[in-house]
């Protein structure tokens, strides 16, 4: 029996949710089929959002936020003044807060209009979570900050090394995050540390909170791991190569995660027991750093969608098996997301946005 998928409507933050479940209410498309594009001048590593406007909302390496039609025309564009990592937060009044490279977060308003900033330490690289309450976590070099809503700074909390890790937060704001300093924390809304599980390497990779609190995050140790409300681990499992992405919590009671090399994969692995119900191979050179960094998608009825670095983005089903295949000119390194059913959108290393929607079915032809 499946879990009950979220409802449906449109995405608005990284990972879709607080917790970074990457469950969407919408179904993925059956036939897909490329039905637009939109170019920009530099890598695409984010996950796009809807703005409260209706505008599909990507960031872009060279340093623009793009505001965009759903025919892939542009409606608005904003510089940051330096390359941009991290998916857009799109809160209740319409804003959009993301972090920048060039040090600080922005604050735009429903129309793409520039806000505020903030200025931070180092880059902002991580993309933003909002606790119940309103409130902003997000890490910029070795700090992690907590910020009103208006990103005035509540309190920051250093850390041993470079944060990468994009916090997820619970609706009572305690944060989980990994760093550089080979460590996974849960931080208390007041910036206290309520527990730290030490790794044998860097944590990259974004971590998911289950209903239950669990917590399941990998790292570059190649390890997953299951970790209690009480940072007890009640399960790891060595995947083999790099754990850089996150964490998708599927409806049939499996995660599925990408790897690095020497053998890349995608994999389902239990969430009870961290036992692996099914992989595939993702094709490619048998070297460390070549793998899946994009964090797949849980559609309504459980399907998966993810980017993969043989040039496309995968559908896949519940059992792993192969829904379709969508060839893109390049790596997708970014997370897809469904703005609707059977309209997928998702950035590609070569600098484009592409629109995936519904086709005719393979073989059907005019009426």
């Amino acid at each position: 029996m499946l879990e009950t998928p979220p409802s449906a409507q449109p995405p608005r933050m990284f990972r879709l949710d607080p917790r970074h479940t990457g469950r969407s209410g919408y179904r993925l498309p059956r036939h897909p089929v490329i039905t637009a594009r939109f170019v920009t001048r530099g890598r695409i590593t984010s996950q796009p959002v809807m703005s409260a406007r209706g505008a599909v909302v990507v960031t872009s390496h060279d340093g623009s936020v793009y505001g965009l039609a759903r025919d892939g025309s542009l409606q608005w564009q904003v510089n940051t003044g330096d390359r941009v990592y991290t998916t857009p937060l799109v809160r209740a009044d319409g804003t959009m807060v993301l972090g920048s490279d060039a040090d600080r977060i922005v604050m735009l308003g429903p129309d793409g209009t520039l806000r505020m900033a903030l200025g931070t330490d180092d880059d902002a690289d991580t993309s933003l979570a909002a606790a119940g309450d309103g409130s902003l976590r997000f890490a910029s070099g070795r700090s992690l900050y907590a910020t009103d809503a208006d990103l005035t700074v509540r309190w920051r909390l250093m850390l041993g090394s470079k944060v990468y890790s994009s916090p997820a937060v619970t609706e009572d704001g305690i944060a989980v995050m990994g760093s550089q300093d080979d460590r996974v924390r849960a931080i208390d809304p007041d910036g206290g540390v309520r527990w730290t599980v030490i790794t044998r390497d860097d944590v990259d990779a974004p971590p998911a909170i289950g209903d239950d609190g669990t917590v399941y995050v990998g790292g570059d140790d190649g390890v997953l791991r299951a970790i209690t409300r009480d940072g007890v681990e009640r399960w790891k499992r060595d995947l083999g190569g790099y754990v850089r992405a996150g964490v998708a919590l599927g409806l049939d009671g499996a995660l599925m995660v990408g790897t690095y090399g020497p053998r890349a994969r995608l994999m389902a692995i239990d969430r009870e027991s961290g036992v692996v119900r099914w992989e595939r191979v993702v094709p490619g050179p048998p070297t460390r750093d070549y793998g899946v960094a994009s964090s797949a998608l849980v559609d309504v009825d459980g399907s998966y969608a993810v980017g993969i670095p043989d040039d496309a983005v995968w559908l896949l089903g519940r059992e792993g098996t192969t829904l379709a295949r969508v060839a893109l000119p390049a790596d997708v390194d970014g997370s897809p997301a469904l703005i609707d059913d059977g309209l997928l959108v998702v950035g590609c290393d070569d600098g484009v946005v592409y629109f995936i929607g519904d086709g005719p079915a393979a073989g059907a032809g005019p009426h």
